[in-house]
């Protein structure tokens, strides 16, 4: 959808908020890996419009980073992304972080999303290819380390990235990406949101995705 997106992602301890228009990267903006999301998120906001030359009316839609992530960070990021579409009069989007992580990749072939969850656990997806609308080999969950392991050495080839790559043995069908990659970033939210929205329209209220219900222990078969 073209105009001005704001993206916000707050689901890792490094959070962030970017502008986009028309597709292109107007700012962007990493909080400290020891700040409050709380506390950052609104005057980053601010900090953005401002770099920008923009202001509230000018703002097209919102995207937020919908999770599987920080519970406490979720919740920070979608109230905030309800707020200011309530304020501002703009409609707003949730994306699903394991499909932010894979789109930041380039990739023609299978693509592993992951995120470190508990010890040995990994919250994870595997997509056909990096692109926005790819179908899934592997549907997005809550799974036991070790056994999406068995499951990724029985695909021919495949690009793993997130952090919670460091916590699975992967085989040499895995190429792993850089760990600046690791890290979902708001411009590809604010993108991401924009593409979603062009094709299926704004949330009537963006919901967290937490993948994993109370005390629900992960998956140890791997479709």
């Amino acid at each position: 959808m073209t105009g001005v997106w704001l993206g916000i992602e707050t689901t890792t301890p490094t959070g962030g908020v970017a502008l986009i228009k028309n597709g292109i990267l107007l700012t962007e903006e990493y909080f400290p890996i020891r700040a409050t999301h709380s506390e950052k998120v609104l005057p980053g906001i601010s900090r953005l419009l401002k770099q920008a030359d923009l202001d509230s009316e000018e703002i097209t839609g919102i995207a937020v980073s919908a999770g599987p992530g920080s519970y406490t960070g979720l919740r920070i990021g979608i109230a905030t992304a309800q707020g200011l579409s309530a304020g501002w009069g703009v409609g707003a989007v949730s994306v699903e972080t394991l499909r932010i992580l894979a789109a930041s990749v380039t990739a023609d072939y299978p693509v592993l999303s992951c995120i470190k969850a508990r010890r040995n656990e990994v919250f994870a997806a595997v997509y056909e290819n990096s692109s926005f609308e790819a179908g899934t080999i592997i549907v997005p969950g809550v799974y036991v380390a070790s056994a999406l392991e068995k499951r990724i050495a029985e695909l021919d080839s495949v690009i793993a990235v997130g952090s919670g790559k460091y916590v699975m043995s992967l085989s040499g069908n895995v190429k792993v990406t850089d760990p600046l990659w690791d890290i979902p970033r708001p411009s590809l939210v604010a993108l991401l949101g924009s593409a979603r929205a062009e094709l299926h329209g704004f949330d009537d209220h963006p919901a967290p995705v937490y993948l994993r219900g109370f005390n629900e222990k992960a998956n140890s078969n791997v479709p």
